[in-house]
């Protein structure tokens, strides 16, 4: 039988080179065209619940935080185990699903579940996250900014950068690491405070009242209609400094009376380093089916066009071989 076969192709090799031709083709066609994917659409059959709330004890968290969403979590159906932590400030947890369970309904019934125990946990704890486990939805690309320049110019540099990926083609979702939301920080000077015999509900209500959009509507007139705006909203230092808090016929009181205003940045909840140094990261995850090349090559040109003649430097540290991590 053997012999038959490699008589018959020797006897129609040009059949049979040409069949090799064919599929060899194919295959490269098919290489080109089929999307490439670092991190394949695998379904896990675990959904994890997490929330956070500042400041409480693992053994608060336990007993104000798991044990309502426990209780809501053991009915959703299909669950096959269920595993629980609780830590400082943050509880989580994770269910886990008998292989082949509908991972949409499991997520709309774990939804309904944590709904249901929302009003049992604490009024000041976050909204709980209910996230499933997607390994297409990890970053395919993780870089590291940093430079001899400001914090201010770094987070500001990170921010456009990420403006700039958002908008590309195959791009699902960009995070930054290390960055910190500015604030305009007011410190009062507590012996001129008391000197004015000032309360500090009084000075908030000033820059809350102070902070407002209004709304103005417009007015009519024989050339047509106008729109009548009025500046509602603080802007900068020196609008807080010159807000008035207390007004009398004797004197004005205000702001830069009190206090100090400082621009500054919230504490840091996570930080990011590259090689020692402080730096902000940013996270690529792309869509899922898109061509996990094609849409890199693309980010890869608009980091580097952004950081061409800047001094800040974008270093690839996208972890390979390996779980991706958060950098931070």
């Amino acid at each position: 039988m053997m012999n038959s076969i490699i008589d018959a192709m020797l006897r129609y090799n040009r059949t049979v080179l040409t069949l090799l031709l064919a599929l060899f083709a194919a295959g490269v066609y098919s290489w080109i065209i089929l999307p490439k994917e670092a991190f394949p659409n695998v379904t896990f059959p675990s959904i994890y619940v997490s929330v956070f709330q500042n400041g409480i004890s693992p053994e608060d968290a336990e007993d104000k935080l798991l044990k309502p969403l426990e209780g809501e979590l053991a009915g959703v159906d299909g669950l096959k185990t269920m595993t629980s932590t609780a830590s400082q400030g943050y509880a989580n947890v994770v269910l886990e699903f008998e292989a082949g369970f509908d991972d949409e309904k499991a997520e709309d019934d774990i939804r309904l579940a944590v709904d249901r125990a929302k009003p049992k946990l604490p009024q000041d704890s976050e909204e709980p996250v209910v996230t499933p486990i997607n390994l297409s939805e990890q970053p395919i690309l993780v870089y590291g900014l940093t430079g001899p320049v400001p914090e201010k110019s770094l987070v500001e540099f990170a921010e456009d950068l990420k403006a700039d990926i958002e908008v590309l083609s195959g791009v699902l979702e960009v995070n930054l690491a290390g960055d910190r939301e500015r604030v305009i920080e007011v410190v009062i000077k507590p012996t001129t405070f008391e000197n004015y015999n000032l309360d500090i509900n009084q000075v908030a209500s000033a820059i809350t009242n102070a902070n407002q959009l209004v709304v103005t509507g417009t007015t009519e007139a024989s050339s047509g209609a106008f729109d009548i705006e009025l500046p509602g909203e603080l802007q900068g230092i020196q609008s807080i400094e010159d807000l008035p808090i207390v007004v009398d016929s004797n004197s004005i009181i205000r702001f830069s009376d009190i206090a100090s205003i400082r621009d500054t940045f919230k504490d840091a909840n996570n930080y990011a380093r590259v090689n020692g140094q402080p730096s902000v990261s940013i996270s690529v995850s792309k869509r899922t089916g898109t061509n996990t090349l094609d849409v890199t090559a693309r980010i890869k040109e608009v980091i580097t066009a952004a950081t061409s003649g800047s001094e800040i430097d974008a270093e690839d540290i996208t972890p390979e071989a390996e779980n991706l991590e958060d950098a931070s």
